[in-house]
């Protein structure tokens, strides 16, 4: 586990601002999820020849429970994407003003996001907000910071720390 910067506990989102982002990319990945599905249809229907009805009893799932982890799972590979590609940062984090960041204050990296989002398909992840903190922050040493706030105060301490620096003239 990595050690927690305090300007990182300092500058935490609230969670509300956590419910906000959660529900936004939710929405957001169930239409997307819904986007590739009516795009399987219609490449089966056009390019294989296949009708609409048969297609999609091709790609229905008789078993709810495979039914829902393989949902948990794009999830997690629609939110890895979406913040790897915004570098910590998903449509519901840019609304809000948040972003996901180490607690530790390195520079995210693909593993940590992959780790991040994949712990979203663990069951039950989001009831883990009702402690401290969420699964999916606490196993990968993550934590969603307002992001004009972190920044403020990250430029505060590094100005702190240059008071009776001689600069070179």
């Amino acid at each position: 586990m990595a050690r927690t910067l305090q300007i990182v506990e300092r500058n935490k989102a609230e969670k509300i601002y956590r419910l906000i982002n959660y529900i936004i990319d939710l929405v957001v990945c169930a239409f997307m999820m819904w986007f590739f599905f009516l795009g399987f249809l219609l490449y089966q229907y056009f390019v294989l020849g296949t009708t609409i009805e048969e297609s999609y009893d091709q790609a229905n799932i008789n078993n709810p429970l495979f039914e829902r982890i393989l949902i948990l799972l794009l999830y997690g590979l629609l939110m890895f994407v979406m913040e790897a590609a915004t570098k910590g940062r998903s449509l519901g984090k840019l609304i809000t003003g948040t972003k996901v960041i180490k607690t530790d204050g390195s520079e995210l990296i693909i593993t940590d996001l992959l780790k991040r989002n994949f712990i979203r398909a663990v069951p039950f992840d989001q009831l883990s907000f009702v402690g401290n903190k969420g699964w999916h922050d606490h196993f990968s040493d993550t934590a969603v910071v307002r992001i004009k706030n972190f920044e403020k105060a990250k430029n505060l301490e590094i100005d702190m720390e240059m008071i009776g620096v001689k600069e070179n003239l």
